[in-house]
């Protein structure tokens, strides 16, 4: 009964809307007009290839992104569960002949096993609650395909027009029930489901990527705009997981280690690293205007990384981060949306390789890499194709920990991947001082590693 009384709180909310079908509607955003066909724009071209694929938009509302679908793909199903969208995108779309229409909540929809190649959702899991979210991917998990794709889009931890009073839609008289949850929940569950098949084959997400949506940070300052592409891979061997499971997971445990990381890391004042990197990095490192890749794994310590902020403002460059830990990836959201700084962007990869794809589909060309853990984190394959998304002499410089101060062997190895004028040097007092000064600045004990540190430079 209570979960049906919540169904009910979500249409009402969007009932409210019913009778505008129109873009602001849809973006909840007294301004949609203005952004509504670069945000789209965006989203479609994060997407796979959909020639000859199936497609299921679901909360599709008055088709805004379903008409783009069908342009392309063999087939589009089309739902939402308000009555006026669905007839407004049929009218929209009447020219194309291959769209079927649904009108019904996305919790209870039912669809064939194996049937589709692409789940596709733009601000729907915020109208769902913590156990409908983990049902819904459980059920698309089912629908898809194997090597099918799941594209995901939410408003974390605020609306997507932020905090901003005048171009919401949202009333302040009136309940909202939106969940505006962590970006680090949404990656956790979608990295931890696992599912059987009818076959007993199970199936896991591969999680492609995770970044803002690029037009919400440059109309908005809202880097809480988050999307995701997922993938449906083989898991065989690992155990499927069970709903109430997840469920506490996603709700409380989860949750509570976001929230305590967030009170070591939101207000931090400056990053250890800063001096360090600030005596090794200059104009011909990073020239102005330029845009430097960024790889930030936090692997041994979540207080080693870069200072993005500093970087761009100190050189007047563009600045790409990548996060690798779940956690760390939305307090750097959170910093983004504070310092409110445009050049600076931030993504989060599974791993480095994951990143290098990813740059790799948009024919990306990096003029320099600022680095920490690169050596330690990574094999050799993936550390040679760092190349393939740099401009060629791209500068490369990068904080290494490691147990022993050996140069020729670090010289040698750099030099195996193609890098050249490579110069290494021991900053193991330098980066002890600065991890030390900072843990006091911020009253955090760390618990200081036995490692020494390098500071490595060179060239592609």
């Amino acid at each position: 009964m209570a979960a049906e009384v919540r169904r009910d709180s979500f249409k009402t909310f969007w009932d409210k809307y019913s009778d505008k079908p129109d873009t602001n509607s849809m973006m909840l955003n007294q301004t949609a007009n203005d952004l509504e066909a670069s945000d789209r724009a965006e989203i479609l071209s994060s997407l796979p290839l959909l020639t000859n694929k199936d497609v299921v938009d679901i909360g599709a509302g008055i088709g805004r992104f379903t008409t783009v679908l069908a342009e392309t793909a063999r087939w589009v199903h089309s739902t939402d569960f308000i009555e006026s969208f669905i007839a407004k995108n049929q009218e929209r779309n009447a020219h194309l002949g291959n769209i079927s229409y649904q009108i019904g909540d996305a919790v209870n929809l039912q669809m064939e096993e194996k049937s589709v190649d692409l789940v596709f959702t733009n601000w729907l899991m915020m109208y769902l609650s913590d156990r409908e979210v983990i049902e819904f991917l459980f059920n698309a998990m089912r629908w898809l395909r194997a090597d099918g794709y799941m594209h995901l889009r939410e408003s974390c931890s605020e609306p997507s027009t932020g905090r901003s009073k005048s171009s919401t839609m949202h009333s302040n008289a009136e309940a909202n029930p939106t969940h505006y949850r962590f970006s680090s929940l949404y990656i956790k569950l979608l990295r931890a489901i696992r599912y059987r098949d009818n076959d007993g084959k199970v199936w896991r997400f591969d999680v492609q990527w995770s970044c803002s949506v690029p037009t919400y940070i440059k109309r908005s300052n809202n880097w809480r705009q988050v999307h995701w592409l997922t993938k449906k891979v083989s898991a065989d061997g690992d155990d499927e997981t069970t709903i109430n499971d997840l469920l506490k997971l996603f709700s409380q445990t989860w949750y509570a280690e976001q929230v305590a990381w967030d009170a070591k890391l939101d207000n931090e004042k400056y990053v250890w690293t800063d001096k360090i990197f600030s005596n090794a990095i200059d104009n011909e490192v990073v020239p102005k205007n330029s845009t430097a890749y960024v790889f930030t794994p936090r692997k041994s310590s979540p207080y080693l990384h870069i200072n993005s902020h500093l970087l761009a403002e100190k050189f007047t460059c563009n600045v790409w981060n990548v996060e690798m830990n779940e956690n760390f990836y939305r307090t750097s959201l959170t910093k983004a949306n504070n310092e409110k700084d445009q050049r600076v962007r931030f993504g989060w990869n599974e791993s480095l390789a994951s990143s290098i794809e990813y740059w790799r589909q948009r024919d990306a060309s990096f003029d320099c890499l600022i680095g920490t853990e690169l050596l330690s984190t990574n094999d050799d394959d993936s550390i040679r194709r760092v190349a393939s998304i740099m401009k060629p002499e791209a500068k490369v410089v990068l904080l290494e920990p490691v147990d022993d101060v050996t140069e020729q062997p670090i010289k040698e190895r750099m030099a195996s991947y193609g890098f050249k004028n490579i110069s290494v040097v021991d900053v193991t007092e330098e980066c002890k001082a600065a991890e030390a000064a900072y843990a006091n600045d911020h009253n955090l004990e760390i618990d200081h590693s036995d490692c020494n540190y390098v500071l490595i430079k060179a060239s592609l």
